[in-house]
């Protein structure tokens, strides 16, 4: 290829790059998860699965040794070589052959470890804390960066992989393969403690049509009940470890260090802690999708790693707290209230703070004979607070009057208060009974 003819390929490549990303504004990227059905594989089929991801560990620490060393450039690093150096569990220096690894997942390996480098010089950028790249004992994705060329979907239960000559079954395609106008872009090969799956990015166009919400909503986040909502719900879940993973780590320290043995029981245990990881993903997906079917969702900031290092270390661990939180903090149908707000003590009717509360008090009671649940009551200050932060009015009187018509236990005078006082604009119900 002549030089004018490279030019001309990299200005179609990267005229085309540009016209694919402007399509994707328009567009919804999901990721689709499938499962690799090894159980129909041959021996050799199984050898060329786990090699894949051996030798991608041997080629990343040979760059990272080529980095290092010698100072290069890992722009510098040739992809197209067949051997790399290492060393063995005695840190004997080794040679390996790259047998199975294609050329495009060669290169995504090196690509990958460039975004590594780009990401820590950022953050060094900004005054971080940083340190370097690391060897790995284990390489658990492998990027596929195109689709028909590195992958590609035969049909819903079979796909084809770059090295491989058999088509290799699948499951789990029918989360996505009837979808209208779906496009498939690159897919991540994971190596994960239960089998083999494969990440596949998908773009679709948005929809035209409005959904319909349900009514916003506020959450309160605590240690007897996991999550309580402002109207009334609560979910309390705490997943502890099974007896299978205290087995399996009894199992390893009777092992003898660095043998297969303990290799083994190393394995079980991953596979363990792998499913009880699975099943708080799975109830704490169900819980953000129920929430995020309302128009707005309010919440606080919660310093749950302040309360994982106290006295609810225990309870926060077996909870889903953070893996909601970690969810819903970066919706764009979600504000987040700071901290510092005090959603507990705060009374909706008279805004007198009650700074007595303790943990042990579960029924918040008020002056001006406001009355409920502690979790119910902090979650529906959540909107209250949230919209005096945002708006700069108190908006007490609205949400107020809300609240008296679900709470049983207000006399009916207290109920007239509120109309009066929505009435005569927002004055304070202990000026009202004065009067």
């Amino acid at each position: 290829m002549t030089e004018e003819e490279r030019l001309v390929k990299n200005n179609r490549i990267r005229e085309q790059g540009r016209l694919t990303r402007e399509k994707r504004k328009g567009q919804i990227c999901r990721v689709y998860r499938v499962k690799i059905d090894i159980s129909h594989f041959t021996q050799a089929q199984r050898v060329h699965m786990k090699m894949l991801f051996v030798e991608a560990k041997w080629l990343y620490n040979d760059a990272l040794t080529f980095m290092n060393d010698n100072d290069h450039d890992i722009n510098d690093y040739d992809t197209t070589i067949h051997t790399v150096y290492g060393l063995d569990k005695d840190k004997l220096p080794v040679t390996h052959e790259l047998e199975y690894l294609g050329s495009q997942m060669k290169q995504s390996i090196i690509q990958g470890i460039k975004h590594s480098l780009k990401g820590l010089a950022s953050l060094k950028k900004h005054n971080h804390t940083v340190g370097s790249l690391r060897y790995k004992s284990d390489y658990v994705s492998i990027n596929l960066q195109q689709h028909r060329l590195t992958y590609r979907f035969y049909d819903e239960w079979h796909i084809g992989l770059q090295g491989f000559r058999e088509r290799i079954r699948i499951r789990g395609a029918n989360q996505f393969w009837n979808i209208h106008g779906i496009e498939l872009a690159n897919a991540k090969l994971l190596n994960l403690p239960d089998g083999y799956y494969l990440a596949v990015t998908t773009y679709c166009n948005k929809g035209g049509e409005t959904r319909k919400y349900k009514p916003e909503i506020g959450i309160d986040m605590g240690i007897k009940t996991t999550i309580t909502t402002s109207d009334g719900r609560k979910y309390k879940v705490l997943i502890e470890e099974s007896e299978r993973i205290k087995k399996c780590q009894r199992l390893i320290a009777r092992r003898k260090k660095g043998s297969s043995n303990q290799y083994k029981a190393r394995k079980l245990l991953r596979i363990a802690y792998h499913r009880l990881t699975s099943r708080k993903k799975d109830i704490a997906n169900k819980i953000v999708h129920e929430l995020l079917e309302h128009e707005h969702v309010y919440m606080q900031d919660e310093n749950l790693s302040g309360w994982h290092k106290g006295l609810f270390g225990k309870t926060i661990q077996h909870s889903v707290s953070g893996l909601v939180k970690a969810k819903l903090i970066h919706n764009e149908r979600v504000t987040v209230l700071s901290s510092r707000e005090p959603a507990t003590k705060y009374c909706p009717l008279c805004g007198k703070l009650k700074k007595d509360m303790t943990l042990a008090d579960r029924i918040y009671e008020c002056e001006c004979r406001y009355r409920e649940d502690r979790d119910v009551h902090a979650a529906r200050n959540m909107i209250l607070l949230s919209k005096k932060n945002t708006c700069g009015t108190q908006g007490i009187n609205a949400f107020g009057e809300d609240v008296r018509r679900r709470q049983k236990c207000c006399n009916a005078d207290l109920v007239e208060l509120g109309s009066h006082q929505s009435a005569r604009g927002g004055s304070s119900p202990k000026e009202e009974s004065r009067g």
